[in-house]
């Protein structure tokens, strides 16, 4: 099947004389309910390249992903975290510096903005001070867990930004492979999903789905995956942290993991990607650069 970018690249052309028409795509002529863009793993810093992390040509990637968001005017703009980095020898100011620099660029978009928490997120940093200096629209600053819900679709943000003891992820405080969503943001997201009746999209950082490597998943994502399960509403997870696509269907949710901005030399290594959900709970994703295209159909 071909992509939606693609096959709207040669809609109304013709094969063997027959008229190629975007109609009968991704709802036959239905237009989406919602569209939002997606990036993650930015990594912005002002410093020299590290194997594949090129950290400081992510200002110009997001100026073009935001650039490429606006001209389609979509519903919202959402980070999925890793958003800043810091220089080789830690200094606090500078990773304020690379934090309000980056923000700057992302507040170019037209339109609601959000974030998810990453590790790297808290590295010389508080959670506390991340947030107080990245907009969340609408929601107060010093939540790092949060939901909204434009258009009948309700969208979920978790924080899987904790020890395995619960403490918060704080300066540096904590090791990338240890990840947990706290008891009462668990509790939280109970309450949440048991409050309203409509589909739901999960964001997080880390893996739910511990598709290849226990390790880059929270510690208690079989906990969480089974509150999702239970709401029988969430129709997909986007999930940042391992720097590439991954694909999983779990008891009925799919899981899916995206490229990050950060990783190769140059503008054709950018990668970003716009989402449309239909009214039938179907997603199809518009990648751009290394990101790939998807349709997801429940």
């Amino acid at each position: 099947m071909l992509s939606r970018r693609k096959f709207l690249g040669i809609a109304g052309t013709t094969v063997a004389g027959i008229l190629i028409s975007p109609d009968i795509f991704a709802g036959s002529g239905n237009k989406p309910v919602i569209r939002f863009g997606m990036l993650s793993d930015v990594h912005y810093a002002d410093r020299e390249p590290a194997g594949e992390r090129f950290y400081s040509q992510s200002l110009g990637k997001v100026q073009e992903c935001i650039d490429r968001m606006n001209q389609e005017k979509l519903d919202f703009a959402i980070e999925m975290g890793d958003f800043k980095d810091q220089d080789a020898v830690p200094n606090e100011a500078n990773t304020l510096k690379y934090l309000t620099t980056i923000e700057s660029a992302f507040q170019k978009f037209d339109g609601p903005t959000y974030h998810v928490l990453g590790n790297h997120d808290m590295d010389s940093i508080s959670k506390l001070q991340f947030l107080e200096r990245a907009e969340n629209t609408g929601i107060a600053a010093t939540k790092s867990y949060y939901s909204f819900a434009p258009k009948g679709i309700h969208f979920v943000v978790l924080d899987g930004n904790f020890t395995s003891e619960g403490k918060e992820y704080d300066h540096g405080n904590f090791t990338w492979d240890d990840a947990l969503i706290s008891a009462s943001q668990v509790n939280w997201l109970k309450d949440d999903l048991q409050s309203n009746k409509l589909p739901v999209i999960v964001f997080v950082h880390q893996m739910l789905d511990d598709s290849k490597n226990v390790k880059q998943a929270v510690q208690n994502a079989a906990e969480v995956r089974g509150i999702l399960e239970q709401s029988g509403r969430v129709l997909c997870v986007f999930q940042g942290h391992v720097h590439e696509e991954r694909y999983n269907l779990i008891n009925g949710i799919h899981y899916y993991s995206v490229n990050a901005v950060v990783d190769g030399d140059g503008p054709e290594n950018n990668a970003y990607m716009i989402v449309d959900i239909y009214k039938d709970g179907s997603l199809v994703i518009d990648g751009f650069r290394r990101a790939t295209d998807r349709e997801i159909s429940t």
